[in-house]
């Protein structure tokens, strides 16, 4: 709502000041600005510059288009309904299609006043440039949303615990499954994170911040393996003993989860523990073995769900928050 609320108050401002300016400068059809400038705002600032020079080079360009057509076949509907035919596929050709209404818009002003002088044709650049700069201007304060996304962050490493931990209850035979609604919550958490990480990152043209839609995106495979791991285990095993290493293990996992750790530990103990079990007796009965293939599926996805970090960690291994005094860095954790 407040982010609802601060875009109003930007497009209000923008449309009036657009508007004020092409006015004060003696401009005709000064509205127009004002509507190129609402336009113009939009979510990031790299969606605001990147439309906004889009707008000034493809009104440029119908112009220039209007004014040959026109001083060659005459200044006629007929000229104008051909010019909509050649720029409309041009506008969709060169993906510029969000400026076709407003450059019609510009054009229909030429087409009205049935001239061609050079005062029309800077004016309805100037209609452009005016609009395109205010929008600029104003989406030059944009807000922080750094903030809310390690808020989210935090919240969704929580919630990956809470379901491991719900899981280690599931393998132990203590519950018989994990909440949906936690994998449920989860799945919004990150699809939120997701969201505002691609706004945070846009909001800068020159410097690169895709750390978190990384990140996200990390976790986003660490839920799928989360999934399928609870899809795991239907019936309680038929000795504790046998999982308990495994839920030991487990409960390791959840305590050493935060954003800064490699996994290299946990790897180094997770494959330990596949060959305790490759050396530990073998199964007596069928039931016995299908217990000991689920169990060993189970590590082979706790593995995964490790190894997923690992990657990531090799490309942000100098991750700049986890030099914060806050966060305290746990060698071997996923």
């Amino acid at each position: 709502m407040k982010l609802l609320l601060y875009r109003s108050i930007k497009i209000a401002l923008g449309v009036i000041g657009a508007i004020f300016l092409a006015e004060v400068i003696g401009l005709m059809y000064s509205t127009t600005a004002g509507v190129i400038a609402m336009l113009s705002i939009l979510d990031t600032r790299k969606q605001t510059f990147y439309v906004g020079f889009k707008r000034i080079w493809t009104s440029l360009l119908a112009i220039l288009i209007v004014t040959a057509l026109f001083a060659i076949l005459g200044h006629n509907l007929l000229v104008f309904g051909l010019f909509l035919l050649l720029y409309v596929p041009l506008m969709t050709w060169l993906k510029a299609s969000e400026a076709l209404t407003v450059n019609t818009v510009l054009v229909t002003h030429i087409y009205t006043l049935q001239s061609l002088g050079v005062g029309i044709l800077m004016n309805e650049m100037a209609l452009t440039i005016i609009g395109v700069l205010v929008a600029w201007i104003l989406n030059l304060h944009m807000p922080n949303l750094e903030n809310e996304i390690r808020n989210l962050q935090m919240e969704v490493e929580d919630k990956i615990k809470a379901i491991l931990e719900q899981i280690k209850a599931k393998l132990m035979g203590q519950e018989n499954s994990v909440s949906t609604d936690l994998l449920a919550e989860l799945k919004k958490q990150l699809d939120e994170g997701t969201k505002k990480a691609y706004i945070y990152h846009n909001n800068y043209i020159l410097k690169d911040h895709r750390y978190f839609i990384k990140y996200f995106q990390m976790r986003k495979e660490q839920y799928r393996v989360l999934r399928h791991m609870n899809q795991l285990f239907h019936e309680t095993f038929i000795t504790v003993k046998e999982a308990l290493p495994i839920g030991d293990f487990t409960h390791r996992l959840v305590t050493e989860l935060n954003e800064c750790n490699d996994g290299e530990d946990l790897l180094m103990a997770l494959k330990a523990l596949k060959n305790h079990y490759k050396e530990s007796e073998l199964p007596a009965t069928r039931e016995e073995f299908e217990n000991r293939a689920t169990l060993f599926q189970y590590l082979n996805d706790l593995e995964h769900f490790i190894e997923i970090k690992s990657r990531f960690m090799v490309d942000y291994g100098e991750i700049v928050y986890c030099h914060h005094e806050n966060r305290k860095i746990k060698k071997g954790s996923d």
